[in-house]
This record gives structure tokens, C-alpha cells and sequence, in this order.
């Protein structure tokens, strides 16, 4: 097994143990590395014991992988990592230039530098953003790792890289699951187009689906947005109160 599977390793990255693992079995869920994603992505991690960052998969222009929407006092606008290239894996995929980094920065100061919860995170996107990055892949990794600490979610990272499995679409998720000892596979919804439930069967996996409905909670600026950055919530809410919105929608899921 690949060295990121290694049970000896930090928090963020150990196996779950606990009632979830005992109520349901050995959980994996699988999804491509994207950038400060939503609370729902959050959620996936929370429910696995091992959460599969798909880095070898094809790198989509104009997808969750490089931006991300936040919220301002005029409405939600994108924070966006300029890359190099509109194909290749995801793990290939290299940032243009350092000026984004400021400009994140920034971004996050004004729109949340008066939420309650600021201060919590204000030095880690400060430290992040003035590391240079040339991978996109592990800067999202990064950021992955580091806030799904923060949030206490015991849970493995294992990235689709470091795990010889020959075998494409639905085959190659059932082939993951397999490789990493899963009971349960835990679904985004919109893989129902393609996931084959037969071949989770043979297999011995019970194939779930995430059912998500964004929580509401205490936001700045106006009306409340959905599905925004998991930033938001955690710099409005702070740690305890994201965690509380993901305990919300765990047990429909």
C-alpha cells in the first residue's frame, strides 16, 4: 500500500475509528481535489474513513478545481487560481503567476475581516497565501488537509496517484474502493448518470448517495447565499458552528 495510506500518520490523515465506521462499515468517498470547496465536500469527508483525492483525473477548465465563490457586500463573486493549460490530470496542472496570491488574500480580508471569526483563521490564509505555489493540486491539497484538521474530521487522505488501478469510469471507483478495504461508498448525487449499481454488488460495496441540503446559518451582506466557499461558514460561524451545520445534514444523509 502507498505511503499516504500509512495508519501511523497525523490526524487529518488516520483512520476513522468510532461509531460511523461501526454503524456503516469502512467508508470511502471519492472526489477531484478542488479549491476551499463548499460545506457539502466537507460533509463527504466527514462521512469517509478514507477520502480519495481523484488527482490523476482530467483537469476540467471553468470547474470547482481552480476557483471558488465567496461573499461580498455587493453580492458573491469568484476567487480564481490563473493556471497554465486547459487539460492534462489535475495533478499536472501548474499556477500561471504569484499575483493571485495577494489578491486572495485581500479578497478574504475585506469581505470577512469583520466577521466574527476572522481572527480564527486570519494568520493560516495569510501564511498560505504568501507561500509561492506551482501546483495547483497541492495547493488544493493543502488547503484540503489543513481546514478538515481544523474542523476535528477524522478522516484518511489517500491521493488516486499513489494506487496502481488499472481501469476507467465506474470500474475504476469500484476498483479504489476495493483496493482501500471499503464497505460503503459514498456517492455524489450527481453520479447517478453514471455509477453502476450492479457492479458495486458484485463487489460486496453498498453504494449510498449523498443527500445535501445546504444549512442555513448567520451570514454578512444581505440575503443568505448558498453554497459558497466552506470559507464562508467558517470565518461567520467559526469551527464549532461549521461543525454544527455538518452534524445538521449527517444523519439524512
Amino acid at each position: 500500500m502507498s505511503e499516504s495510506f500509512d495508519r501511523s500518520s497525523t490526524a487529518s490523515e488516520s483512520g476513522a475509528t468510532g461509531s460511523a465506521a461501526d454503524e456503516r462499515g469502512r467508508t470511502v468517498a471519492i472526489h477531484q481535489p478542488n479549491y476551499l470547496p463548499w460545506l457539502g465536500y466537507f460533509e463527504k469527508i466527514k462521512q469517509s474513513d478514507v477520502f480519495v483525492l481523484l488527482d490523476d483525473a482530467e483537469y476540467s477548465s471553468g470547474s470547482w478545481i481552480n476557483r471558488n465563490k465567496i461573499k461580498t457586500p455587493h453580492g458573491w463573486t469568484w476567487l480564481t487560481v490563473p493556471v497554465r493549460g486547459t487539460s492534462g490530470p489535475i495533478a499536472d496542472v501548474e499556477i500561471v503567476d504569484d499575483g493571485w496570491r495577494e489578491t486572495h488574500r485581500k479578497s478574504l480580508q475585506a469581505s470577512y475581516g469583520g466577521a466574527a471569526h476572522y481572527e480564527e483563521f486570519g494568520a493560516f490564509f495569510a501564511a498560505t497565501y504568501a507561500r509561492s505555489w506551482e501546483s495547483l493540486c497541492e495547493l488544493n491539497v493543502h488547503l484540503l488537509r489543513q481546514l478538515a484538521d481544523r474542523l476535528e474530521l477524522d478522516c484518511e487522505f489517500v491521493r488516486a496517484s499513489t494506487l496502481e488501478v488499472d481501469a476507467s469510469g465506474c470500474e475504476r471507483i469500484v476498483r479504489l474502493c476495493a483496493e482501500l478495504g471499503a464497505d460503503r461508498y459514498y456517492s455524489g448525487e450527481g453520479a447517478r448518470s453514471y455509477n453502476d449499481p450492479a457492479l458495486f454488488e458484485d463487489a460486496g460495496i453498498t453504494l449510498e448517495y449523498q443527500s445535501f441540503d445546504p444549512p442555513r446559518y448567520e451570514q454578512r451582506f444581505g440575503e443568505f447565499l448558498p453554497t459558497l466557499s466552506v470559507v464562508d461558514p467558517l470565518l461567520n460561524v467559526g469551527v464549532e458552528g461549521t461543525r454544527d451545520l455538518l452534524e445538521t445534514v449527517t444523519d439524512d444523509a
